[in-house]
């Protein structure tokens, strides 16, 4: 794929001329992983951006009893992850894995401030994607600390369908491959719980799941289910 169309597409480097994106892709190095492969580990030096060409990455912090807390998924191209590395330079404070066969795009820390002092419009891209991801967490955090499990799944259903969601008919396809185990990290619930209130959506026809894929098939029922 040529490295110039490529960023053109995504959010971060909108803005930008041809110019600078030609010079920016002499810095993005490719990066393949397999299925399961570790990208990086909690406690890793923070020494790379990371951007999303295909494929599918989890993000996980480790809790004190040994437990995964998800805390958000990456599928789309051009998605970026590893972004705090680029601020402080200090350990990773989660863990990366490939759901997929995954190709990643890096851009080391040192040449991607030299850039930002360079291009001053790609430094404000970066600022607004970070306010995206602030923004993000927060409403993560507060589905956690008031919504019952049904209510979170339901949000969360919805958000993949908007995120990664592709419209077949009637319905919406999350294109990701969940597990069970993975929509339950995702939402702070156990998998027993999730398990439950998945049966309750299937066998009420607001979802189909199946083979690690969910299909929604009544989107304003789930979002009434949020708002109940």
């Amino acid at each position: 794929m040529n490295m110039i169309r490529f960023l053109q597409k995504i959010p971060l480097f909108q803005a930008l001329t041809t110019e600078q994106l030609r010079s920016i892709s002499k810095d993005v190095q490719p990066r393949k992983f397999g299925q399961g492969d570790v990208i990086f580990r909690e406690g890793d030096p923070g020494r790379v951006l990371y951007l999303v060409q295909s494929g599918q990455v989890r993000i996980y912090v480790n809790g004190l009893d040994g437990s995964e807390t998800s805390v958000i998924l990456f599928g789309r191209p051009g998605d970026m992850f590893g972004e705090l590395a680029v601020i402080d330079g200090l350990p990773r404070s989660a863990t990366a894995v490939a759901l997929d066969k995954t190709l990643l795009y890096t851009i080391s820390r040192e040449s991607f401030r030299l850039h930002m002092q360079r291009f001053p419009q790609l430094a404000l891209n970066f600022m607004k994607e970070l306010t995206h991801r602030v923004r993000y967490n927060t409403r993560q955090m507060d589905s956690l600390a008031t919504l019952p499990v049904s209510q979170r799944l339901a949000r969360k259903l919805l958000e993949l369908a908007q995120d990664y969601g592709r419209i077949e008919a009637d319905s919406v396809i999350i294109d990701m491959t969940l597990t069970q185990t993975n929509l339950a990290s995702l939402i702070g619930a156990t998998r027993e719980s999730t398990n439950k209130i998945l049966r309750d959506f299937r066998e009420r026809y607001l979802i189909w799941f199946e083979h690690g894929r969910i299909t929604i098939l009544d989107a304003d029922a789930l979002r009434a289910e949020v708002t109940a």
